[in-house]
């Protein structure tokens, strides 16, 4: 299903069935995914149509754009490192290219959508939630409901720290997808309270097709940052 299509496009499995009929006068796009059906008119046949994952903090609503994973807990001992690999949820965005402009067409998830409070409710920030296993190596995942995360951390504290979370800011977010759709990043803790996450801007494998990020298809000026900081515990 991912991949970009000159002409008409027909995809269907268990899950999801995406139709697109071009003609010069007037071409239609169909999605279905569940019980949600999306249809869209186009005034002529032109451009191409990508199909991609995007930043998983855009459905139902952008409350939004920051995703939270839990995991089980690890307890890591000062100056220690750990590579561990992770699942989150996936959205799929459908984007209309032509004459130099990207159009948001439809997005769509097969997995349910869950929110969290990160931090206290004064101060604290709502966060796209979701649960992981823990793995020491690349798990098998299914391909259009979770990508994997790749997610170094190194503990730069004098005291060993447990941690069960990371938090990572979507507008610094890049995705790839080969076989299955991945994106890695780095968590600098320095106490149980503080940690930094940054997102890496490199595919984890060299044959991987990068994603277009949804702010860039929505023109949405975004000043990439050195990362995002947890100020409210990593576990």
């Amino acid at each position: 299903m991912f991949g970009r299509y000159g002409g008409d496009i027909s995809y269907t499995d268990n899950a999801v069935s995406v139709r697109l009929e071009r003609s010069p006068d007037i071409s239609r796009y169909v999605r279905s995914c569940g019980k949600e059906r999306a249809e869209k008119i186009l005034s002529s046949d032109k451009g191409t149509v990508i199909i991609n994952p995007v930043e998983p903090v855009n459905l139902p609503l952008p409350l939004t754009r920051h995703l939270e994973i839990w995991f089980p807990r690890i307890a890591l001992l000062p100056g220690a490192f750990q590579r561990l690999f992770l699942s989150f949820p996936l959205e799929i965005g459908v984007l209309l290219e032509a004459g130099g402009d990207i159009h948001v067409l439809d997005l769509f998830s097969l997995t349910r959508t869950k929110y969290s409070l990160y931090g206290s409710p004064d101060a604290g920030l709502i966060t796209r939630w979701h649960k992981s296993d823990l793995h020491t190596a690349k798990p098998v995942v299914s391909r259009y409901e979770e990508g994997v995360l790749e997610l170094a951390i190194s503990n730069s504290s004098s005291e060993t720290v447990e941690v069960k979370r990371t938090v990572l800011d979507s507008d610094s977010m890049h995705l790839f997808y080969a076989d299955v759709v991945e994106m890695a990043a780095d968590m600098e803790v320095f106490s149980p309270m503080i940690a930094r996450t940054t997102c890496r801007n490199v595919p984890p494998q060299a044959d991987m097709e990068r994603c277009i990020e949804l702010y860039t298809a929505k023109k949405i000026p975004v000043v990439q940052k050195k990362g995002f900081l947890m100020e409210f515990g990593v576990a």
